[in-house]
């Protein structure tokens, strides 16, 4: 390869590729701090990064591109750019046809946002392509490897943030993917009356009282309230109608809950994808199920001989 390196020369536009891509990067690691900042809320909101190897592997390469805008070759960085937005508009146009949050910025843009925002970043970029510049092997070896530091750095950063997460405010995690196999974390420590959860097999519905999806949910499989299966109890958590406590209440399943079985959040709400389902046998959350996927889980588990009812 040619030994003439691609340094930072201007291409003799007042405004050209040369300006934009700084902003680009600013973008793109603006996007993967708010995904560090806001990881449990996008674990929690059933989006396409709902899952946490999604959400790290995102997150670093947004953050190792941004490294590459800004210390590599002009024009692979614009060819680089061109491929990461033309990706990033048919994900948030596919969030939409899925009504789902593509999580580029948390929950604070919404996937129409994110699609006019990509799209004229994609435009202007494509407007501003530099002129072809070469550059030597050795250069290409010293580029890559600062954006390989980059990416790793924040990977660890986002395993980090995530371990956090599960040590210190796994009560609120009510997450399917993140529950399964570990223990029940609504337990009596949270509120005494809780403490039967901890101890034999347990159905625990959780459900927003203005949720279309979970009202049909419980009037198909719990018509009769008091349906569970053998040697199963039920509990119930409902939440919403502008009120951060939630109601709860063993072995009869309704969203219509009175009395005052209240719980509080000293440490702020939950995060949870409603409806959500979870399995509990002897304190450990055995299986689960949450959003859309709690259909087929609810039919495999009640539309069987298995179903009784007292």
């Amino acid at each position: 390869m040619s030994k003439t390196p691609d340094a930072t020369q201007p291409d003799g536009r007042p405004f050209g590729w040369e300006h934009f891509r700084f902003t680009v990067a600013a973008l793109l690691l603006a996007a993967a701090v708010s995904k560090v900042f806001n990881m449990a809320q996008i674990l929690s909101g059933g989006g396409l990064l709902g899952t946490m190897p999604r959400l790290a592997a995102v997150t670093a390469f947004e953050a190792a591109a941004a490294a590459y805008l800004i210390v590599g070759n002009r024009f692979l960085a614009w060819l680089l750019t061109l491929t990461t937005f033309a990706i990033f508009v048919t994900s948030a146009v596919y969030a939409m046809a899925k009504d789902q949050s593509c999580d580029c910025f948390g929950k604070q843009l919404a996937p129409e946002t994110m699609v006019v925002v990509d799209t004229v970043v994609l435009l202007l970029t494509g407007c501003l392509r530099p002129s072809r510049w070469r550059m030597s092997s050795r250069t290409l070896i010293r580029q890559l490897t600062i954006v390989a530091v980059v990416g790793g750095l924040v990977a660890a950063l986002s395993v980090w943030r995530y371990d956090v997460l599960l040590r210190h405010e796994r009560s609120r995690l009510l997450v399917a993917d993140l529950l399964i196999g570990k223990s029940w974390p609504l337990t009596g420590q949270v509120d005494s009356r809780l403490s039967e959860l901890g101890s034999g097999k347990w159905m625990i519905l959780i459900a927003h009282q203005d949720c279309g999806h979970c009202r049909n949910m419980v009037a198909r499989y719990f018509a009769d309230p008091e349906t569970h299966r053998p040697d199963e109890r039920t509990a119930v958590f409902v939440f919403g109608g502008g009120d951060d406590r939630w109601r709860f209440q063993f072995d009869r399943v309704t969203l219509d809950l009175s009395g005052d079985a209240l719980l509080s959040w000293p440490n702020g709400k939950p995060y949870v994808v409603n409806p959500a389902v979870f399995l509990v046998d002897n304190g450990i959350v055995v299986d689960a199920a949450e959003g859309a996927e709690t259909d087929q889980f609810m039919g495999s588990l009640l539309s069987g001989p298995e179903q009784s009812t007292p």
